[in-house]
């Protein structure tokens, strides 16, 4: 598993997200899409490694109609 912390590209993203961190089954790449909780659909811009941690740097999201 890899767990990620989320950085938004929009505050109102930043602030409205339903989730601050996340765990993936497999590693996370500038271009995938990731989907929140609340169904939003964000894309990774870019992710980033630090000695204790990792960051995906998260695009405006999307919200996707329920159906």
């Amino acid at each position: 598993m890899y767990s990620y912390t989320l950085t938004f590209k929009e505050d109102v993203d930043r602030l409205t997200a339903p989730e601050q961190e996340i765990t993936l089954q497999s590693p996370a790449q500038a271009g995938d899409f990731i989907i929140l909780s609340d169904g939003s659909r964000h894309q990774v811009m870019f992710v980033t490694h630090r000695a204790d941690y990792s960051s995906l740097y998260l695009d405006k999201g999307v919200r996707v109609p329920q159906s």
